[in-house]
């Protein structure tokens, strides 16, 4: 029997320590990316707090505070964790003002504001400046996804391990799932996760593969949803391991095995370039216009048989 915060498995998968404490839930996506049905979580004890608390504030936080996620988030109101819906962030036109814009629930109206406290009244001074026509206040909102590259390798290193300890739980069993996962050929992704000094860089591949509003059938309710977050594991024929992430069309990779991405790139060469996440999965994109709007559907691949 173990004791109240200890670990089942016997010790975290990244720190390798038997201390723990172990109370804390470890989602594989964070749910400040939308993983709030409790889908891709780790059996309790897989990771120590010590690790969780790291990660949340060093990895995630600055990939998913990043203005690229951030305005990503925003504009499809992904809540965080704690259920707030992130505000997009801009600046003013020719300054270094940062602002902020956010729906006014009560009114329903949007929301204007300087992000930083120091620069609140010279933001109010150009609103007046806009208000009696003598500077127009344009205000930039950019919505690239340019994430900084160290922190989204890290970041995808950490999903990839963690998705890689799921597959092996629910193939082998926890315990010999573990036994795996600690073997040496595994540290080099552990240690780029957990601690980011083992290289100078671990690139990914990324690509922007879908329309951010595309649409997908819910497996559950059979209702048309936004494709939020999808991600696997793809084995390659070299053999190599890598893990897909997907985030509204947004497709990053990355190699388990070392800090290299052209195995990957030749798989999409010999396989036309699709998506392992999409054509691979047995659906395509279809695109529709509908009273002259185009909308995207994720839809399944129909094969005809053989004459």
């Amino acid at each position: 029997m173990t004791s109240p915060g200890s670990s089942e498995l016997g010790r975290c998968i990244f720190c390798q320590k038997t201390s723990g404490p172990f109370r804390s839930v470890e989602h594989i996506v964070p749910e400040s990316m939308g993983n709030i049905s409790g889908r891709r979580v780790l059996p309790k004890g897989a990771v120590c707090d010590p690790c969780n608390n790291y990660f949340a504030s060093k990895v995630e936080g600055p990939v998913l505070g990043h203005i690229s996620f951030q305005n990503l988030r925003a504009k499809y109101m992904v809540p965080t964790k704690r259920g707030k819906t992130p505000f997009v962030k801009g600046f003013a036109h020719n300054t270094d003002i940062e602002v902020g814009m956010r729906l006014n629930k009560k009114t329903n109206r949007l929301e204007f504001f300087a992000i930083k406290e120091s620069q609140a009244a010279e933001f109010e001074r150009l609103k007046r400046l806009d208000a009696m026509f003598v500077r127009q206040n344009l205000l930039v909102f950019p919505m690239e996804v340019d994430p900084p590259q160290k922190e989204m390798s890290r970041f995808l290193a950490k999903m990839a391990f963690e998705a890689l300890f799921e597959r092996f739980c629910n193939t082998v069993g926890e315990k010999a799932a573990y036994k795996i996962i600690s073997g040496e050929h595994y540290d080099r992704v552990r240690e780029w996760a957990r601690y980011g000094h083992n290289f100078d860089e671990w690139p990914y591949h990324y690509r922007a593969y879908f329309p951010e509003e595309t649409l997908m059938e819910h497996p559950d309710t059979g209702e048309w949803v936004q494709f939020g977050f999808g991600c696997d594991l793809l084995l390659t024929s070299i053999p190599e391991t890598y893990f897909v992430f997907s985030y509204y069309g947004h497709e990053f990779v990355i190699n388990l095995g070392g800090p290299a991405i052209k195995g990957y790139q030749q798989w999409l060469s010999e396989n036309n370039y699709v998506s392992f996440l999409v054509e691979k999965k047995g659906s395509f994109v279809q695109s529709v216009t509908e009273n002259g709007e185009e909308k995207h559907f994720l839809v399944p691949l129909i094969v005809l048989p053989d004459a």
